[in-house]
């Protein structure tokens, strides 16, 4: 799998400053080219939107990332049949930083931050 920069993922109509270079709250978003999973980068407790249509998979799990520690919420499972869906991290306000990771259930990935095995 190829993962690829994608900032239209990511609906900038709820958080202005989440176009690339607008400064300390640059959101940032990825995916891989098939479509089974994204990920956004959150630099601040603030609700934002992503298209879901960046997961190709009728069923979609979804999960916080902290990275100041490491540890993962799943936010849960649902079917993906919105065209966007908006997404409000744990903690609010500045400096707490998050990553939404989105993924196509039937791909069965490991948790966020566990490095995912092709040798078993």
């Amino acid at each position: 799998m190829t993962r690829i920069p994608d900032q239209s993922i990511i609906l900038t109509g709820n958080v202005p400053t989440a176009m690339p270079g607008a400064g300390r709250y640059r959101f940032g978003s990825t995916r891989d080219e098939a479509g089974t999973y994204a990920m956004v980068y959150a630099p601040a407790g603030l609700e934002f939107s992503v298209r879901m249509d960046a997961i190709k998979g009728n069923r979609v799990t979804a999960w916080w990332y902290n990275p100041r520690n490491g540890k993962v919420t799943k936010i849960g499972t649902f079917a993906n049949d919105r065209k966007e869906r908006n997404f409000s991290p744990p903690d609010k306000g500045e400096m707490v930083d998050w990553v939404l990771v989105l993924d196509d259930t039937k791909c069965k990935y490991p948790l966020p931050g566990k490095k995912y095995l092709l040798y078993t």
